[in-house]
């Protein structure tokens, strides 16, 4: 099921290609993951009008032209540096901790930007502030004013907590996914009793 709607990279590319998506307009590029990233998906099941968010930015951009500015380039060098983490080699287990917590950090900055933007919600800061007792960090996807929350989930965190987390976050009637992000696209496999197409995690016969 595709939560997410098309004002980034159109999920069916992402599908095709798989590994991780690097997306600016008229610009993709597929990036090699070294390292394992799990996140937790949190849908909020609250729609969002990407078309009227847009306008939102676009409106306070002309207001604060300077400011904003300023905000778009954080944006796209903290991508950069995100992009850089998770292509480079990693050596052993401590290398890994100390990339996944250079990535919390690269979300929380991001998530912060992204409020300056005004394209935060109530459901989103419901979902952040959950997860922030945990010590977990978090960024809306997509165009945000809902949606879905991606939040990092460290390998070295216990199952019990991310179940916990879990089950605080549906009392608020979300709808909560964990998930591999980097995995393989889509996969012809002629060698079982019947075609199967694989896309990333998921199976289709």
């Amino acid at each position: 099921r595709i939560f997410q709607d098309l004002g980034t990279a159109p999920p069916e590319k992402v599908y095709v290609i798989g590994n991780t998506i690097k997306f600016r307009t008229g610009d993709l590029t597929c990036l090699k993951t070294n390292m394992p990233i799990k996140m937790l998906i949190t849908n909020t099941k609250v729609r969002r009008n990407t078309k009227a968010l847009v306008v939102g930015v676009s409106e306070r951009t002309m207001r604060h032209p300077t400011a904003m500015a300023s905000v778009f380039t954080a944006v796209d060098s903290i991508s950069n540096e995100l992009a850089t983490i998770i292509q480079s080699p990693v050596s052993d287990d401590l290398a890994i901790t100390e990339k996944e917590e250079k990535l919390g950090v690269l979300m929380e900055m991001n998530q912060g930007l992204l409020q300056c933007m005004g394209v935060s919600h109530a459901s989103i800061e419901s979902v952040l502030r959950s997860t922030l007792k945990y010590k977990l960090s978090s960024n809306l996807t997509g165009a945000g004013g809902g949606g879905c929350v991606l939040t990092l989930l460290p390998t070295l965190l216990s199952g019990t907590v991310v179940d916990q987390l879990m089950v605080e976050l549906e009392t608020f009637g979300f709808q909560c996914f964990v998930a591999g992000i980097g995995g393989k696209g889509v996969e012809v496999s002629f060698n079982a009793p019947f075609l199967i197409i694989t896309r990333g995690n998921s199976l289709t016969s």
